[in-house]
């Protein structure tokens, strides 16, 4: 889960070479690309299994998918590199709690306590009282809450099926859930797409950004799968806070604020907290209703 975490902030950081096309578009090829690549490796079952309406949650999965990663490429593009994956990973804050919902996982009082710790740390970074919330940190907000919602069911799916079909699934899915993006970019389209980075950069951050995907998927399917807890891992997600910061200071001399490091070591503390609390709790998810909302 480090690995696929490093990923994330890879993929953020090349999302800010690609500035000179539109995030709804970039968004959607994020998905398309490693669709594309996977195809000439599918099978008929799986083929079979993405064209299937009987998988109501993996089509769920996909409308929030789509949405976290929309949310996600904005802030990383708009905004500075570190803010975006912190406030993105706000998500497995949410996770414990979707899971409790979704899955009947137990929450220790320690989970409660770190959490309670760690959704401390995200309003000592945003400081809405002093500075307001503004547009781009409620964008990565709900990306984090909407990155979540699919990690609860990437958890539950992860477990029944192959890890090809469910890459395979997830990226076609996606893609035919995103094709909006792509109307709303061809209008949104800027006159001069390659004024900011020349052609050559848009598609090697592009194509970095596929393999960043894939990787990332790949890993997290492998953290994933046995797990009777989903959100024992959550805490190995905010990996990608200090490998951000590291890019953002060395890249672009952006120096992270002393609020930012007290707020991000706040969150780590609570992560921590909420992992002790998860140890503890009996594993439930392998006794979850298999027609419920999960």
């Amino acid at each position: 889960m480090a690995s696929a975490s490093i990923c994330l902030a890879l993929l953020g950081l090349l999302s800010r070479y690609t500035r000179g096309l539109p995030p709804e578009l970039v968004t959607w090829l994020r998905f398309a690309i490693p669709g594309l690549i996977l195809v000439g490796l599918a099978r008929r079952e799986d083929w079979r299994a993405v064209w299937s309406f009987a998988d109501r949650p993996g089509w769920v999965r996909a409308v929030a998918v789509i949405v976290s990663q929309g949310c996600f490429v904005l802030a990383a593009m708009r905004g500075d590199l570190l803010h975006a994956v912190l406030l993105y990973n706000t998500g497995p804050l949410f996770i414990p709690l979707i899971a409790r919902a979704w899955l009947g996982e137990r929450l220790q009082p320690a989970t409660l306590c770190g959490l309670a710790v760690g959704f401390a740390g995200v309003l000592v970074v945003l400081q809405p009282g002093r500075h307001g919330l503004d547009a781009n940190a409620l964008v990565s907000l709900f990306g984090g809450f909407a990155m979540a919602a699919s990690q609860v069911l990437f958890y539950r799916s992860a477990q029944h099926q192959p890890p090809f079909r469910t890459q395979f699934k997830l990226y076609l899915q996606a893609a035919m859930v995103g094709l909006p993006l792509v109307l709303l970019a061809s209008w949104r389209m800027p006159a001069q797409p390659f004024a900011v980075e020349p052609p050559l950069v848009l598609v090697l951050a592009l194509l970095g950004m596929a393999a960043c995907s894939l990787g990332s998927q790949s890993l997290r399917d492998l953290a994933y799968r046995g797990m009777d807890n989903a959100s024992t891992l959550a805490p190995l997600m905010y990996v990608a806070v200090p490998v951000s910061a590291a890019l953002d200071w060395l890249l672009f001399g952006h120096a992270a604020r002393a609020a930012t490091l007290i707020g991000a070591a706040l969150i780590v503390a609570g992560a921590i907290a909420a992992l002790r609390g998860s140890r503890r709790a009996a594993p439930v998810a392998a006794n979850s209703n298999p027609g419920g909302p999960a």
